[in-house]
């Protein structure tokens, strides 16, 4: 009897959990967006702006900020469109384990590419963020900025005057609020007081720690800070994240956010809207013409005023084309008016290309992975109590998405004249389900048994290859041709296979060896290189890091689009500032770098236009911080919706 009421209760506590866990499903999932009415945007073009701002992402929140703070910006009036939807605080967005249910949702633009060479004849999937706040309300929060070498590149090699590693790193800084304690001992590379909060996960799986283990144990150093300039970047360690709290700190919640709160600032944000082109008079630019509703309108600047085209690297070319800026063939093969015949836009798309090795753990271990902790076994259903930990402590597994631990590494693969890691290494907790490891988050919402191990994402850190975006057509509603030219320079190919291998003997060292049951992916009949570059092009994927398609570099330059202060070529009053300026990709995740872009962009002639009696330098971005109760982020405490599901639960 006693065993029968037993099993009762356990069967009766595990349905409960199954209801709950549906129930939060579909708590987090309901939408709360309302996309910019024609009235409302009848409205905003009655009037003439001082900046018109195109693209809501990381670098438009950063801008929409500087531009409508402090003196110089407070008699500024800002217009900022965006494409997508407004709802940034969405739970799933704020929670960093959510980004399992964003990949491909409505908050994702759905890209895929094409006509690529060398990946088995396969589109890769590009996931870019279609909200508020762009790809930084999407990625997977890592805040590593590349080595100081990346940035003296630009301006060596690409002539971009003003880049060097010395005179971006104030700009890193100016945003930045460690919570790590980094800026307590170095505060030369690391920020206090600024709007993002840079810390690390608050939570541990413990094959992450068997990872740091084993890396000392193959002789490998560990990293405690990969931004730190003055030692090599590699090693191994934790990587910092964009997190507030536990909560994911995007650009939206982080600068637009705070900015939006101050009724004195003259910003306007419109969502739901589509860019459809530039305005210019002559070779002046004027406005910016976009429809919602199915409604054209064009929003005017004012005397002096600046368009600045903040779309990314995707969205940025293809605006620039529409609008009559690129390669004068391909404009008039699509009937478009030619305004400023540049070559470049469009041209060096760039990437980070990964392939994975995963190994699932044998029984003895079932339910260490962070996808069981995660998850009711047997079920696609959210585990309650993860949950609940996040909304009342801001910490355990759903503030981790799942590569928080990994490192740089310089193979053997490496140049023989490079002075920079090759490789980068992030360790999952967790098996792949897939080679391709964006499949492997696209599809996790749909599999219901998931066993336990861990992966491994070599990632080739400073790729050689190059691709372009294209106009498919002279229509801003269809999405444009993609060519990632994945894998089409043998360098690439051959980082990515050295970190297989060495990730194989990651997996043997003593600390990992127990946990390493069956190879899973590629499997161990997989050894030739010839085997192993197969495997590669079968498999490869993004690591989320695209730029480079309206590059900068000097007037002389036949490829730049921009000059280094990413005003277009050719023509007056615009601007591109986002990750399509970034000359060559550096060594490390891009949303910081596009963060450090914007603050340069808003610290130089953008923000201080008119205001040279205030004395900013593009050395010392300088200016007031934010009052600290205006950096909280939106799960400060208890959010009004998260109480009440929290509420539900208890």
């Amino acid at each position: 009897m006693l065993a029968v009421t037993a099993g009762a209760m356990g069967a009766g506590a595990a349905c409960l959990a199954i209801l709950l866990g549906a129930f939060l499903v579909r708590a987090l999932l309901r939408k709360q967006w309302r996309g910019t009415t024609s009235e409302e945007a009848a409205e905003a073009t009655s009037s003439e702006w001082d900046y018109i701002i195109v693209g809501g992402g990381t670098a438009g929140c950063v801008l929409a900020n500087r531009l409508t703070k402090g003196p110089a910006g407070k008699d500024k009036r800002v217009l900022l469109l965006e494409a997508g939807r407004g709802d940034y605080d969405n739970k799933l967005v704020q929670i960093p384990a959510g980004i399992l249910r964003l990949f491909q949702s409505d908050f994702d633009w759905h890209f895929y590419t094409s006509n690529e060479k060398a990946t088995s004849g396969r589109g890769i999937y590009l996931c870019r963020g279609k909200c508020l706040g762009g790809s930084s309300c999407v990625n997977v929060t890592l805040y590593t900025r590349g080595d100081a070498h990346d940035y003296d590149t630009w301006e060596k090699d690409f002539k971009c005057t003003g880049w060097s590693a010395a005179e971006v790193l104030p700009h890193f800084r100016r945003t930045e609020d460690d919570q790590i304690g980094l800026y307590k001992t170095d505060p030369k590379h690391h920020g206090s007081g600024g709007e993002m909060s840079v810390d690390n996960v608050r939570y541990q799986n413990p094959l992450s720690a068997k990872f740091l283990e084993a890396c000392k144990q193959a002789g490998h150093k560990l990293n405690p800070d990969f931004n730190c300039w003055d030692s090599p970047q590699t090693g191994a360690g934790r990587f910092a994240v964009s997190q507030r709290n536990g909560a994911r700190c995007s650009a939206a919640s982080a600068l637009l956010a705070p900015a939006l709160a101050e009724a004195t600032r003259g910003l306007k944000v419109l969502t739901g809207v589509l860019a459809r082109k530039v305005v210019f008079k002559g070779t002046k630019t004027t406005g910016v013409q976009f429809s919602v509703e199915g409604v054209d309108f064009t929003a005017n600047l004012k005397k002096g005023g600046e368009v600045i085209l903040a779309g990314g690297a995707i969205h940025s070319p293809q605006l620039l084309m529409l609008s009559g800026i690129g390669p004068a063939e391909h404009l008039k093969s699509h009937s478009i008016p030619v305004i400023s015949d540049l070559s470049g836009v469009g041209q060096n798309l760039q990437d980070h290309p990964a392939a994975a090795v995963a190994f699932e753990c044998p029984e003895d271990y079932r339910g260490i992975s962070v996808t069981s902790a995660i998850r009711i076994a047997g079920t696609s259903i959210p585990h309650p109590w993860p949950l609940i930990n996040w909304f009342v402590n801001g910490s355990g597994p759903l503030t981790s998405t799942g590569c928080d631990h990994g490192g740089f590494f310089t193979t053997e693969a490496a140049p023989a004249n490079s002075s920079s890691a090759d490789l980068q290494m992030r360790f999952l907790a967790a098996r792949a389900v897939s080679a391709d490891g964006m499949r492997s988050f696209t599809s996790f919402k749909k599999t219901t048994r998931h066993p336990d191990g861990f992966t491994f994402q070599a990632i080739a850190a400073r790729p050689e290859s190059r691709g372009r975006v294209l106009l498919a057509s002279a229509q801003p509603e269809t999405n444009p041709v993609i060519e990632g030219g994945f894998l089409t320079h043998k360098q690439d190919v051959a980082s990515i296979r050295a970190g297989l291998r060495l990730a194989r003997k990651l997996a043997q060292q003593p600390a990992l060896k127990p946990y390493a049951g069956r190879e899973v992916f590629p499997g161990e009949s997989v050894q030739t290189d010839e085997q192993l570059d197969e495997y590669i092009a079968s498999s490869v994927h993004t690591a989320n890091a695209l730029v480079g398609t309206c590059r900068m570099g000097e007037l002389s330059d036949p490829l730049s689009v921009v000059d280094p202060e990413m005003r277009v070529k050719g023509v007056q009053g615009l601007r591109v500032v986002d990750a399509s300026v970034i000359p060559k990709l550096p060594g490390g995740q891009s949303n910081s770098c596009v963060v450090m872009i914007a603050e340069r962009a808003a610290a130089s002639s953008l923000a201080f236009r008119g205001n040279e009696a205030t004395g900013a330098r593009l050395t010392d971005p300088g200016g007031p911080q934010l009052p600290r109760t205006l950096l909280a982020p939106a799960r400060a405490g208890f959010p009004h919706r998260g109480m009440a599901i929290v509420a539900v639960i208890v």
